[in-house]
Formats: C-alpha cells, structure tokens, sequence
C-alpha cells in the first residue's frame, strides 16, 4: 500500500528529516508515528501525497512510484485524505459546503449526492446539527471533525493525520480522538497517524514507529514499542512522554 525505498530528504540548512528510511505499510493497517519535535515525522506523511518531493529514493504508494514524473500525482492524493494540525477550512464556506466542494470538484458528484454523503459524514463525525454552521462558530475540536468529513468525503484508501489534536486545547482533544477511534476499528482504511497520543497509540494501532533525526529507531507493537523500546533514545523519549500522560 505504502513503501519507502532508501527515502532521503534534506532541507537548504542542512536538516536531514527523512535519512534513507526504508519503510512497508500494508493495506489496513493502523499505524502511529511518534518522536520529538524535528524527528521528520511531519515530513514522512507529507511526502506520501508528493506536498513534499524528496531527494533520493522511491515512494510506491497504491502501486504507484510517486517520486516518478510520469506519475499522475492527482489520481494518487484523490486516493488519499490527510488531516492537518491546523483545520485549513474555507471561513466563507459552512461545514457542510466545506465536506461537499471537493467531491464535486474532483470526483464529478452532483451537488444533490455531495450534500447527501456531506451530511451522512457530519452524523458520523456527530454534528449533523452543526451543518450550517461557518468555521468560526464551530470550537477547534468541531473543526477539526468537519476537516476529518471533508477527507472522508473523496472516500480516500489511505488517510493520514498530522498531529491532529495538537493545536486543541486539552478538554477537545477526546472529541477528535474518538473519531479517529471509531475509524480504526471500522477496519479496511489504511490510516497513518503522527500522534503522541499514547492512549490511542495502545488500544488502536497496529504498529508504532518511532523516529529521530530523519531515521526509524523502532518499529514494532505497540506493547513493544511503547513499553518495551529498544534503542536507547527511544527509551528516553518514552520515559519521559509515559511520564507526562501518567
């Protein structure tokens, strides 16, 4: 579904977020990308849909090189829906007008199936009752649930998630995580989270990878991963997060 061959990436100050990572996602699974701040993950998901072209290697994803000229980027991204920090919604637009605009722009839908599917998403996401509602009347934590509807709503095979819940303030943060939750364990989607959240790391994942300066240091379970770490920056930086969330 997703594979890295000897990915590397290199930034003009010489930061190296992505250091020959080699890395198979198969389709289905849930996994959780985990690190401190500057370890590459952010990168590592950016570069799956191409936002960000790489250096050296290849990236294969549905059975597409990504990294090849040839390739037609935009068949690819409409396959897969990412979720950002930030909520990236159009202001002038409602919730539901923000689920319906790419389905009909890209997948062709008819303003009348756009809507239906729209509301459909916004009653799983729960808030059908916000339909109508702009962006600023909605708190981060509804945003970011109408941001999760509107990747869902190109039906994507793959869905990524850029530290979702870090731009929300604590009592929201649930909210998000039990969307997330509820997708994960509807099974068939391929989801690749960049999260601290060890919680939902332990009950959801599959596998947990864990990254620092540009390479994965572990890649395992969860239980192995989280609670029984290896490598010796992994065991720090787990000591230290488990700590915090104890």
């Amino acid at each position: 579904m997703i594979k890295f061959i000897n990915v590397c990436k290199k930034f003009k100050n010489d930061c190296i977020p992505l250091d020959n990572v080699n890395l198979h996602i198969t389709q289905g699974q849930v996994v959780v990308i985990c690190g401190p701040s500057g370890a590459g993950k952010s990168t590592l998901l950016r570069v799956i849909p191409q936002l960000e072209s790489v250096d050296h290697g290849e990236i294969i994803v549905d059975g597409f090189s990504v990294t090849k000229s040839r390739t037609d980027l935009m068949a690819v991204r409409a396959e897969v829906g990412m979720v950002f920090q930030q909520f990236n919604l159009f202001p002038h637009k409602t919730a539901i007008q923000n689920i319906m605009l790419a389905p009909m722009k890209v997948r062709g839908f008819s303003r009348k199936k756009a809507r239906e599917n729209a509301m459909i998403l916004l009653e799983r996401v729960g808030l059908e009752n916000k339909a109508d509602n702009y962006p600023v009347q909605l708190s981060g934590g509804e945003q970011q649930r109408v941001a999760i509807a509107r990747s869902l709503a190109m039906e994507p095979r793959i869905m990524l998630f850029d530290e979702p819940t870090s731009a929300l303030d604590p009592e929201l943060i649930q909210e998000v995580l039990d969307v997330m939750i509820s997708l994960a364990k509807e099974g068939g989607m391929t989801m690749v989270c960049v999260s601290h959240e060890i919680g939902f790391a332990k009950n959801v994942a599959d596998r947990v990878i864990f990254m620092d300066n540009g390479a994965i240091l572990e890649d395992g379970t969860p239980s192995d991963v989280l609670l029984s770490p290896q490598h010796r920056r992994a065991k720090e930086f787990m000591s230290n997060v488990l700590h915090v969330n104890n």
